[in-house]
């Protein structure tokens, strides 16, 4: 059977032209047929977000954050829904540096002070030396950077405009990767002017996204959104005690995080597919990062949920098995949120789902268990397009590559097994990707090889 893998963030297989025909999309109309439970990163047929009439999310929708005219959320506003504060176990831990190191992160959702302190601590040993080399070269590239942000975020569907849904993430997805390579630049970088430098250009791209992005739209724009978007919570919270950022810049970004990101992950948690571990995974960074403590527990419910429901007693994900030819794929962009949620939850509540088991014996492990085995095996692959006109049919409904998408070591899921073979401590896991160090992933986990705590 043909195959072809993915390169990067958003990297597919070269797709063919459908033969999809207007009177076979009206017969699967007219016998209710649904379209892959809501679309997958490029499969919205309506080509508008669930948000205005026009397609287009409305601040004001989002929690009653007002918005001024020029487009900043107001700071009045900046922390609503707030009931108490949400802390990370040590988040106000000093950083074991003297106190002369850069201040610990605001909540730790992501990065717990912990976590930071050892990395500095390992900084000249492998793995983590050469990780943290990477991050640095990032960081020392971005420090150029004009910050791209638009007003309107409008990701047309990727499988009916594939060109235009690159073109149009790019300004999220480059200005997310540049402010996190930043932000962890500004936290483990060794010289502290260099530090500061680091910090004052991520506060330069956090600002403004901030201050210009006000509405979400277009078939793909809430999922690029979170998926994209996320990066820059991550910086957020580990620039958040840098005394140089704007006395306004802080509570301004937040305002943002509430009526723009966290809207467009609320929009998406409730799907079965890959899109509500999207929306979860986006709702509970914010809820973090807003001190939103029941906002979080909400998450991690629905989390528990979505193991118990979406994995199969084989450990796999029949939602993302419909997509055939790009099963594999998309069961790997399900399972990397679902595994990011789990680290959140841990981080900002202590409460392990990456060990929980729902009621019917489903696992976190489980499902990453059976990805690994189509690791080894991909030629076993099951589920390949149907040939001919039911395979166009098919296609309509699940949208997926020309040929089998195959899995690789060098990008996905290398990255995700990179971080969970430490998790698990699994050592096929860890074996498998040992020699590709560092890894530099694309979607949730950037940097897995520097967030390992065992080499």
């Amino acid at each position: 059977m043909g195959t072809t893998g993915r390169s990067d963030a958003g990297g597919r297989g070269r797709l063919g032209e459908r033969r999809a025909v207007a009177a076979w999309i009206a017969v699967l109309a007219a016998t209710g047929i649904g379209c892959g439970g809501g679309g997958d990163d490029g499969d919205a047929r309506d080509g508008g977000t669930d948000g205005g009439l026009d397609g287009t999310a409305d601040l004001d929708a989002a929690d009653g954050t007002e918005v001024g005219p020029d487009g900043a959320a107001d700071e009045a506003a900046a922390e609503p829904g707030v009931d108490a504060p949400v802390e990370s176990g040590d988040a106000g831990d000093e950083d074991g540096d003297g106190g002369d190191g850069p201040p610990p992160p605001g909540v730790g959702f992501w990065h717990t002070a912990e976590h930071l302190r050892f990395m500095r601590e390992h900084a000249g040993e492998e793995p983590w030396r050469e990780a943290l080399d990477a991050v640095l070269a990032e960081a020392t590239g971005s420090l150029s950077r004009v910050p791209a942000a638009i007003a309107d975020f409008d990701v047309p569907p990727y499988y009916s405009d594939p060109e235009g849904h690159d073109a149009a993430k790019a300004a999220l997805s480059d200005d997310g990767y540049a402010a996190y390579a930043l932000a962890l630049g500004f936290q483990l970088g060794p010289e502290p002017a260099v530090r500061e430098a680091f910090a004052a250009k991520a506060a330069e791209i956090l600002d403004a996204w901030a201050t210009v992005n006000r509405s979400v739209s277009g078939g793909d724009g809430d999922l690029v959104m979170v998926y994209k978007g996320v990066h820059l919570l991550y910086a957020a919270d580990l620039l958040a005690g840098w005394p140089g950022w704007a006395p306004d810049g802080p509570a301004r970004f937040r305002a943002w995080v509430a009526a723009v990101f966290r809207a467009s992950a609320e929009r998406k948690r409730e799907a079965v597919n890959n899109h509500g571990a999207w929306g979860t995974f986006g709702a509970i960074a914010a809820a973090a990062l807003l001190g939103d403590a029941p906002g979080v527990a909400a998450e991690i419910e629905r989390a528990k949920e979505r193991i118990r429901d979406s994995i199969d007693e084989n450990g796999e994900l029949p939602e993302e098995n419909k997509r055939t030819n790009s099963g594999m794929w998309y069961t790997y962009f399900a399972l990397a949120p679902l595994a990011g949620t789990a680290w959140v939850a841990r981080n900002v509540t202590g409460e392990d789902l990456f060990g929980w088991a729902a009621p019917n014996g489903r696992t976190l492990f489980l499902a990453l268990e059976r990805l690994f085995y189509w690791c080894l095996h991909p030629e076993e692959w099951p589920y390949p397009l149907p040939e001919g006109l039911a395979g166009d049919l098919w296609r309509l409904m699940y949208p997926c590559a020309d040929e089998v998408e195959l899995p690789t070591v060098e990008s996905w899921p290398g990255n995700l097994f990179e971080i969970m073979s430490a998790e698990y401590d699994v050592d096929a896991w860890a074996e498998w990707v040992s020699g590709h160090r560092p890894q530099r992933g694309w979607h949730v986990w950037i940097y897995p090889t520097l967030m390992r705590d065992a080499p």
